[in-house]
């Protein structure tokens, strides 16, 4: 683990070690890492031909989710319709084996093993679909993955649709409080999409590398928050799918260039 900044000590210090339940919530693309884990996962399923590559549909679903993220992040879902939900996880676990670099945001999860290590619970908590972060478990101390459930029907077949409820937005923190009971000590996101969520924590919030929007909510709240050194995750545009491709080293398929 690495150091504990001034920053991290006052949270620490707000964080009351009471004798109760205790969990802290902590989003993952964004907060945890640069990455963007649905996505990632997606190109590389496009890239080894998993997942047709239909620059159009890409498109369409970087299009629907600039204008309305929780239903982008129900849109990606159908890039997956017609997998086997054992195919899926086998592909899953070889993407984070051999393919997988995380850009860790090394703050968050130092916060994220100091917590642990004073007996929090620990989820993590995304708006990507729970079984591309479930190699997660065997990497870091996380108790549990909360994020969009894909609907498998009775063969064992992806629908191309989420199972209960959507969990972005609003709905992170239905979806906690339809799972935990107790006090929520501590919450971490970086994006509006994480609001709901973050206001949950009773005695620290912590906005990592926020979003304008959620900034300007934090410093409103008086939340703590960790600034980026340049623009935030999620805020400096889309690549087309044949770029993301590219910039990943992957094969970029005669679709992802070619259909319209």
């Amino acid at each position: 683990m690495g150091q504990i900044t001034k920053q991290m000590q006052e949270m620490l210090s707000k964080i009351q070690m009471l004798d109760e339940p205790r969990l802290a919530l902590f989003d993952a693309d964004g907060t945890l890492w640069e990455n963007d884990i649905a996505d990632d996962t997606t190109i590389w399923m496009i890239g080894n031909g998993y997942i047709p590559a239909d620059k159009k549909k890409w498109a369409e679903y970087k299009r629907i989710y600039a204008k309305d993220a929780p239903t982008g992040c129900r849109y990606l879902l159908t890039f997956y319709k017609g997998m086997r939900l054992s195919d899926l996880t086998a592909r899953i676990d070889r993407y984070w084996r051999d393919f997988m670099k995380l850009k860790k945001i090394q703050e968050p999860i130092d916060m994220l093993y100091e917590l642990a290590s004073r007996g929090m619970k620990i989820w993590v908590v995304t708006g990507s679909p729970t079984d591309t972060l479930f190699p997660l478990l065997g990497q870091m101390p996380v108790d549990q993955i909360i994020g969009m459930d894909f609907e498998v029907d009775a063969n064992g077949i992806l629908t191309g649709r989420h199972s209960g409820i959507s969990w972005t937005g609003k709905g992170k923190a239905e979806k906690v409080l339809s799972m935990w009971k107790g006090p929520i000590q501590f919450a971490a996101g970086n994006a509006l999409l994480d609001e709901a969520m973050m206001r949950l924590a009773r005695d620290a919030v912590w906005a990592v590398h926020p979003h304008p929007n959620l900034e300007k909510i934090s410093l409103e709240e008086g939340w703590f928050i960790k600034k980026s050194h340049k623009p935030p995750y999620g805020t400096a545009g889309w690549a087309t799918l044949e770029e993301e491709l590219v910039e990943r080293g992957l094969p970029v398929p005669g679709g992802a260039k070619d259909k319209e």
